[in-house]
């Protein structure tokens, strides 16, 4: 009998678990959500303890639909949504919520931390832009500042994959697609921390977790952990890493020739490259191997906008995406003149601006529900448009295919707005739970089942086909002097955002 893996996925609104065999073959997916905090504006937090609950529902609900047994799993894999940073005891347990990467509470400590550092020279060392929540080491220094108990409490500082392995093996680790987005590392070396660094920041290294390669076995299940799973005590359990480099391997990402788009709360576009970028507009991500990079755009409220929409703006509570598209279906490309803009929570990719505001512009007496609803879908393709455009400055040629995966690829009509849209086709990955895959996957290659990276991504690449979404030349021509309109009206409304922003405290 094959042997079967567990891939834990800890998404920003749920947890998915999915049994699999190391030939990428899945058997079993359970899924359980979970909602953030949001206390104050601009705060996003979550109990790790939501993402534990949900881990133990959705394992049963995977082993359930495998017929199999959680005992029967020879190794476990995590992916985890990333940044985001969680002060733990001993027992690894939370003593605060875990700040999450599109919280922006901590954006006197970006000012305090370029009083230390001049923003040109630490932005240049961590390869990656000073901005709060992505940034971890601006929300640690509002820790040490907002709530010293903890602070002084903390056994170790995590990330989401510490908080689980932990809580699986008791040990504390995270890895360098996490360690790389911190602002504690030199952006070349993500595989151990700064010290020089660390102790700038005013950050004690000893208190951060040991770092291991995401495919490392970094301990066993304890029996306490066993006690509560219903695994076998002394399962091995690798360290894992970032939701998008896991879903990057679960859909075969091996090399600069593979553009992956993920579809989901937020959107993120992602390719692998011989060496960080030098375009700070990109998060500079670590991959799974040694030696290679994975450059990360990230619009954040893509799926957020959506979700936004058919939780306040529809009717009947509960209406949900098909409400929501049946509606979009019925106004005409343009949404009759108006325009969205999905900076919900900010926006990273390409305009690094926490303080970005959302904003339906155009609004007139004929406006109806249907335009909002296209328009929310187009905006957030637009988004997503300068982020590949971006991404064509980085690597300096025109992007092609784009492989696509995530929640968001499961709207027909919202697909086809995002190839007009961009002008390219998009392969929808006929498998889209590649995050869970690829946390399956990096236990595979941690119990030796696959013997290299390469091996792991040629199996992902092998069982999973594709439907490909064409551009349809008129609509791309349309949606091509739109373009311009939905691009301009940021540095538009900025200031004025910023003003309304600070009205509010966020």
């Amino acid at each position: 009998m094959a042997e079967l893996l567990l891939g834990l996925d800890i998404g920003t609104s749920g947890v998915k678990v999915g049994v699999a065999e190391a030939g990428g073959r899945l058997l079993g997916l359970g899924r359980a959500s979970h909602e953030n905090a949001s206390p104050q504006p601009g705060w996003v937090e979550c109990d790790p303890q939501r993402w534990w609950g949900g881990v133990l529902a959705a394992l049963r609900q995977a082993c359930a639909e495998a017929g199999r047994s959680p005992a029967d799993i020879a190794a476990v894999g995590v992916s985890v949504l990333f940044p985001c940073v969680v002060p733990l005891d001993a027992d690894a347990r939370a003593l605060y919520p875990a700040i999450l990467y599109c919280d922006r509470r901590s954006l006197a400590e970006v000012a305090a931390i370029e009083a230390l550092i001049p923003r040109a020279e630490y932005e240049a060392r961590i390869g990656n832009v000073l901005v709060p929540g992505t940034c971890a080491a601006t929300s640690l220094a509002w820790l040490r500042g907002h709530q010293p108990d903890a602070w002084r409490a903390a056994h170790c500082f995590g990330f989401a994959n510490t908080a689980i392995t932990a809580r699986l093996t008791g040990e504390f680790c995270t890895d360098p697609t996490q360690v790389a987005l911190s602002g504690l590392v030199d952006i070349y070396d993500p595989w151990r921390w700064d010290a020089e660094l660390c102790e700038k920041l005013g950050i004690d290294a000893t208190r951060l977790p040991r770092v291991a390669g995401a495919a490392e076995v970094v301990g066993t299940l304890t029996r306490a952990a066993a006690a509560e799973t219903g695994l076998r005590p002394g399962t091995p359990v690798v360290c894992g890493c970032g939701d998008v480099p896991a879903s990057a391997l679960g859909a075969g990402a091996a090399d600069p020739s593979s553009v992956i788009y993920v579809a989901g709360s937020t959107d993120c576009v992602a390719v692998p490259t011989p060496a960080p970028t030098g375009d700070r507009r990109w998060v500079n991500s670590a991959y799974v191997p040694r030696g290679l990079w994975l450059p990360i755009g990230t619009t954040t409220s893509s799926g957020v906008s959506v979700e936004w929409f058919t939780r306040e703006m529809l009717v009947r509570g509960g209406e949900g995406l098909r409400a929501m598209t049946e509606l979009a279906a019925g106004a005409p490309l343009g949404s009759h003149g108006l325009l969205f803009l999905p900076y919900l929570q900010g926006e990273r990719t390409p305009l690094w601006d926490p303080r970005a505001r959302g904003a339906f512009f155009g609004l007139s007496t004929a406006t109806t529900r249907a335009d909002l609803a296209r328009a929310v879908l187009e905006g957030t393709a637009f988004a997503l448009r300068s982020v590949i455009e971006s991404l064509e400055g980085v690597v300096g040629a025109p992007v092609g295919e784009i492989r696509a995966v995530g929640g968001g690829t499961r709207n027909a009509l919202w697909n086809q707005i995002k190839a007009d849209v961009l002008g390219k086709r998009l392969a929808v990955l006929e498998f889209q739970e590649t995050s869970a895959l690829g946390a399956a996957l990096l236990a595979a290659m941690g119990a030796g089942l696959h013997t290299s990276f390469a091996a792991a991504a040629d199996a992902a690449r092998s069982c999973n086909r594709a439907h490909v979404v064409e551009p349809d030349p008129a609509r791309a021509e349309s949606y091509g002097r739109l373009y311009p309109l939905f691009a301009g009206l940021y540095p538009a409304t900025r200031e004025l955002a910023h003003a309304l922003g600070e009205t509010r405290g966020g």
